[in-house]
C-alpha cells in the first residue's frame, strides 16, 4: 500500500540555480521571451522619465508661459500613456510566455510520471503526484509570469535612478 508523504520531506532551498532548468522550456520561445524583455526595459526607461516630466509640470506652474507648461502636462500625459501600454504590453507578453512554458513542463512531468514503473505507484499516493505536479508547476507560472518580471523591472530602475 501507498505510504503518504510527510510535507517536511522536501528540503526548502533559497538557490537560484535551479531556474537554469528552465531554460530548455523557454528555448523555443526566445522571441516572446527577447520581446518581453524588451518591453520590461522600455518600461522600466519610461517609469525613471515620468517624474521629469511630472517636475517639469509642477515647476511651470511659477513661469508665466502657459504654453510651454501646455506642453509640458502633454508630456506628461503622453508620457503616462505609454507607460501604460508599455505596462498592459509587457503583462501580456510575461503571462502568454509563462502560460506557453508552463505548458510544457505540464507534457514532460505527464510524460515522465506515465511511464514510471508500477513499483513507484506502490510507494507513493496517486493523488499525492497530481497534487504536486499541480503545486509545482502552479508556482513555476507565479515565478515565471509575475516574481522574475517584476524583480528584473525594480532593479532596472533602481540602476537607473542612481
Amino acid at each position: 500500500m501507498a505510504k503518504p508523504h510527510a510535507k517536511d520531506d522536501r528540503a526548502k532551498s533559497r538557490n537560484l540555480g535551479g531556474l537554469s532548468a528552465l531554460w530548455p522550456f523557454l528555448r523555443p520561445y526566445r522571441v516572446l521571451l527577447l520581446a518581453a524583455i524588451l518591453a520590461l526595459v522600455l518600461t522600466a526607461c519610461i517609469s525613471l522619465v515620468l517624474p521629469i516630466a511630472v517636475r517639469r509640470v509642477v515647476d511651470g506652474f511659477e513661469s508665466s508661459a502657459v504654453t510651454l507648461l501646455d506642453s509640458y502636462f502633454a508630456a506628461a500625459l503622453g508620457i503616462a500613456a505609454l507607460l501604460a501600454v508599455g505596462t498592459g504590453l509587457r503583462y501580456y507578453l510575461v503571462t502568454r510566455l509563462g502560460e506557453r512554458v508552463v505548458t510544457d513542463i505540464r507534457k514532460a512531468v505527464f510524460a515522465r510520471v506515465i511511464g514510471m514503473s508500477p513499483s513507484f505507484y506502490e510507494n507513493i499516493l496517486t493523488g499525492e503526484v497530481l497534487s504536486r505536479i499541480t503545486t509545482d508547476t502552479t508556482l513555476i507560472l507565479s515565478v515565471i509570469s509575475s516574481s522574475v518580471s517584476i524583480a528584473l523591472r525594480n532593479a532596472l530602475i533602481l540602476l537607473g535612478g542612481l
